[in-house]
């Protein structure tokens, strides 16, 4: 198999581009064209825009936007699971410190 990507033809806002896509990239590329095509299709359905360009421009603006909300919502959510596992890893180790002084006290009990 070539490693070399091969051109793939789209169509976006009826017209057609070649992109170059890697082998097993091309599932993605296909879906990613739908979504684009899908919320372009939003944005002509709005009707508050006229002409393909500010179509796609406000399409962009939009998909980025969701994107970059996302994206902060998956960073918090992140930094939260990080604070979770500290905690419960301090809550491990004090358990097993407090085993330990136990067994010790036991140990010169005996």
């Amino acid at each position: 198999m070539s490693d070399t990507p091969k051109p793939i033809k789209v169509t976006i806002l009826g017209n057609d581009y070649l992109v170059a896509c890697e082998h097993n990239e091309e599932e993605e590329l296909i879906e990613s064209v739908k979504f684009l095509n899908a919320k372009i299709e939003q944005q002509k359905l709005s009707g508050n825009m006229k002409g393909d360009q500010n179509i796609a421009v406000m399409t962009a603006l939009n998909v980025v936007n969701e994107h970059l909300k996302l994206k902060k919502k998956n960073e918090k959510a992140s930094a939260n699971r990080g604070d979770n596992l500290a905690r419960i890893e301090s809550k491990i180790q004090s358990v097993l410190s407090r085993q330990n002084l136990d067994l010790f006290k036991e140990a010169e009990s005996h």
